[in-house]
């Protein structure tokens, strides 16, 4: 359970929206967290766009609470990070990072290839390998942990992807340097932020700034 004075911003991934981070959103309000879901324009909007739009979504409320936490989903990861390195709050709580591509999708690389594609769904261009990421502001009071899947489902990750991937980003892909702990846990892109496992390792992250100890497998 977080402190009263706390408030956990949970963030969507492309082609999203809030109702997609329903299940965290519900899993942890039940387990004594405040939780606020945005709504942002990762369709056709641009980084920037989407950026502004949690802005002015979260601002209000993170003037009025004593501690921020972050969890983000997928291309969310990469918006949350960008808020954060632009607005440098000094109350951001523990941020969770969930399939989050740092770097890059090869199949983002894919899509940019099809004429007019990346030019109408411009939330692409950040999920290409060797796009910019923004780096977390240093020196930080807050930790970050991030969870990768690992079940390669559907025709294009099978085609596309190694075997060690969740069928959109690859393992080793949603690493980053600038990170404190990293999970992988066996499940697919589109489904690993609607699993009780993950809710449990979230919900341990923003209480400790850990994950919980995991069985040898």
């Amino acid at each position: 359970m977080s402190p009263p004075d706390s408030l956990t911003i949970l963030v969507h991934g492309f082609n999203k929206g809030s109702r997609d981070m329903r299940y965290l959103a519900r899993g942890l309000f039940e387990r004594g967290f405040s939780v606020l879901s945005v709504e942002l324009p990762t369709t056709f909007g641009s980084l920037e766009q989407a950026v502004r739009a949690l802005a002015r979504q979260i601002d209000p409320a993170v003037a009025r609470h004593r501690r921020i936490h972050f969890v983000a989903h997928s291309l969310g990861g990469l918006i949350t990070r960008t808020y954060l390195a632009q607005r440098k709050a000094q109350n951001t709580g523990h941020c969770v990072f969930i399939a989050t591509p740092h770097g890059g999708s090869p199949l983002a690389a894919l899509a940019h290839r099809i004429p007019l594609y990346s030019a109408v769904f411009r939330p692409i261009h950040p999920l290409r390998p060797g796009a910019d990421v923004a780096p977390l502001p240093a020196p930080r009071n807050y930790r970050v942990g991030l969870i990768a899947g690992n079940r390669n489902t559907g025709l294009l990750g099978r085609l596309f992807l190694s075997p060690s991937s969740d069928g959109r980003v690859e393992v080793r892909d949603v690493a980053a340097r600038d990170a404190d702990e990293f999970l992988i846990l066996p499940y697919g892109h589109k489904d690993i932020h609607h699993r009780q496992a993950t809710l449990d390792a979230v919900e341990h992250f923003l209480n400790t700034g850990h994950f919980p100890a995991r069985d040898p497998v």
